[in-house]
């Protein structure tokens, strides 16, 4: 490649402290990667990814609202492509290795090793280069195919055909034959927004109709219709898109 790429990382850590160290040292060692945002949880972490698609995130793993475990998950399922590097203490590393499930690309103990951090940060900068070439390649041909708006109608179309399912942006992508960083670029830069959240705005407006029109419907048959298996994991997305939980909101559809 003729100029280096320059990566996008997040950082999620609740201690000011250690979350300033790790930007200071991201900032010394690896000039490639930028940390365009730090959360304090997990929670704030996934509006942070949802805005900025990085390539990194840099997390511990106790946290408040939304730990480290809950985060990768949701990572994994949302933007497979982002690789996520956990941070541990000592009487947590087992509880830290449950994270193999989500594709974590390694474990930092608490206090970190400098040279084992440095010596990570390059080896992902290595295998994000590595993606890049094979998106570039996938790119050029799926271009002389069709329009990008045209490809944009194609994902909609899927996404509202199969929404109500458990999908995922990997779903979409292999059904597709596009590469997932591809995809997730293009839906944004002529939607404005991320094909999850094209997905959770649709699932949302389906649950706020079922909740009004059928007021005996229980909150985990909603969810099921929606798309989400699991009924607590509907009832906390419901209340980030809504402000209300399913329960409240459909409460004031039955004082309407």
């Amino acid at each position: 490649m003729g100029s280096k790429q320059l990566f996008k990382a997040i950082i999620v850590e609740d201690e000011a402290l250690i979350r300033r160290n790790l930007v200071r040292k991201i900032n010394k060692w690896n000039t490639n990667f930028t940390v365009v945002g730090e959360a304090m949880n997990g929670q704030e972490a996934l509006k942070l990814i949802e805005e900025e698609i990085p390539q990194i995130v840099i997390t511990d793993i106790r946290m408040p609202i939304m730990d480290g475990l809950q985060l990768a998950q949701n990572i994994y399922f949302a933007f497979p492509t982002v690789k996520i590097i956990i941070l541990s203490g000592h009487d947590e590393f087992e509880y830290a290795r449950k994270a193999i499930n989500y594709r974590v690309e390694d474990y930092l103990l608490k206090p970190i090793n400098d040279e084992k951090f440095s010596s990570l940060l390059a080896r992902i900068e290595i295998d994000l280069n590595k993606d890049l070439d094979s998106l570039a390649h996938a790119a050029t041909s799926m271009v002389d195919k069709a329009s990008q708006k045209e490809i944009v109608e194609i994902i909609k179309l899927f996404i509202k055909e199969n929404y109500c399912n458990d999908l995922t942006l990997n779903d979409i992508a292999t059904h597709l034959n596009f590469s997932v960083d591809y995809l997730g670029k293009l839906f944004k830069k002529h939607t404005g927004m991320s094909p999850i959240k094209y997905i959770t705005n649709l699932r949302m407006n389906e649950a706020k109709r079922l909740l009004a029109t059928n007021l005996d419907m229980d909150i985990q048959t909603v969810g099921r219709l929606v798309g989400y298996k699991d009924p607590h994991y509907f009832s906390r997305a419901f209340k980030n898109n809504t402000g209300f939980y399913p329960t409240e909101f459909q409460k004031q559809e039955v004082k309407k």
